[in-house]
């Protein structure tokens, strides 16, 4: 009777060994655990590609080969290595063989961005026109009252061009005669897209009259009868009392050219005398000078035209 009860006791205690052993799993090792990451993420990939609708027979086999290979992996073989590789590499092909098929057809259905529109193509803006420039002059830079002077003028980067004083359009360059009256300023205005230019030159218009004094041959001496024409002299510097006054003198034919030149000194020397000596102008106001028998205005072949270069001029200062 007591052999009995211990046979049976080891009996129970063995079966209770024998069920502890059966019931213990396998731990995967590293490399496995890496293997079945590798394998799960190949499977989510293709998933997130809808692989339940473009590979449902590989996805339903890729999951059940990776599930089958987990089980092998954690059961307690003889020889685990042997079986468990044998179901990885499976399970690793069945992955491959979905992402294979679920790829293409993922792209067929994805809609194609359309291409971005092309970058417009900025044109820079044409450089402005270069400044126009223009010169005006005029020759001589004055004149006497009555008398003419020619403007000249150029023009650079010009496309139009014109001058006031009624003058109106003119060529780009050119010449021109005027003959002003009074002091006249010339504006020559040069135009192109880009503005216009403008450039000014004055010309300077003196006034002078003529006294005809009677001088006596070889004389320069102011006579009384000569005093009523001296009020012509009086009236011109009262007309400008700011302005430099010049007097010429002149003389006829007769006698030596020295002589003659000499003897036109003293007498515009004398008609300067009497204007500043009746207090009509300042000394430094007037200057003298003689011009000889250089610039007649008369035949001095005849008595009347000898008499007529016998004179004196008297005029603003032009210098």
């Amino acid at each position: 009777m007591r052999n009995q009860r211990f046979y049976l006791c080891m009996t129970v205690l063995l079966a209770v060994l024998l069920a502890a052993g059966c019931a213990r799993n396998r731990q995967m090792t590293q490399p496995e655990k890496d293997q079945m990451e590798t394998i799960s993420a190949k499977i989510a990939k293709a998933e997130k590609m809808d692989a339940k609708e473009c590979a449902p027979v590989e996805y339903a086999y890729a999951l059940a080969e990776r599930d089958e290979a987990l089980h092998e992996a954690t059961e307690p073989w003889e020889d685990p290595p042997k079986y468990v590789a044998k179901h990885f590499a499976s399970a690793n092909k069945a992955a491959d063989d979905l992402l294979n098929k679920t790829t293409p057809c993922w792209e067929a259905k994805q809609v194609k961005a359309a291409p971005p529109p092309p970058k417009p193509v900025v044109v820079p803006p044409p450089p402005p026109p270069m400044a126009p420039a223009a010169t005006i002059m005029a020759d001589p830079k004055y004149v006497y009252e009555g008398k003419c002077t020619k403007l000249t003028w150029s023009t650079q980067n010009a496309t139009s061009a014109e001058i006031d004083q009624g003058i109106g359009s003119v060529g780009l360059s050119g010449t021109k005669e005027v003959c002003p009256k009074e002091t006249t300023k010339y504006t020559i205005t040069a135009t192109n897209p880009g503005g216009p230019a403008k450039a000014v030159v004055e010309v300077p218009v003196f006034h002078r009259t003529t006294l005809y004094i009677n001088f006596d041959t070889n004389k320069a001496d102011i006579r009384k009868a000569d005093l009523k024409e001296l009020q012509t002299a009086i009236d011109f510097v009262k007309r400008y009392p700011d302005t430099k006054i010049v007097v010429v003198g002149h003389t006829d034919s007769t006698g030596p050219d020295a002589y003659n030149q000499k003897l036109s000194e003293r007498r515009a020397d004398a008609v300067k005398k009497y204007l500043v000596d009746s207090g009509h102008v300042n000394a430094d106001m007037i200057t003298a000078e003689g011009r000889g028998e250089a610039e007649p205005i008369a035949d001095n072949k005849t008595k009347e035209g000898r008499a007529k270069n016998r004179r004196v001029e008297i005029s603003e200062h032009g210098k």
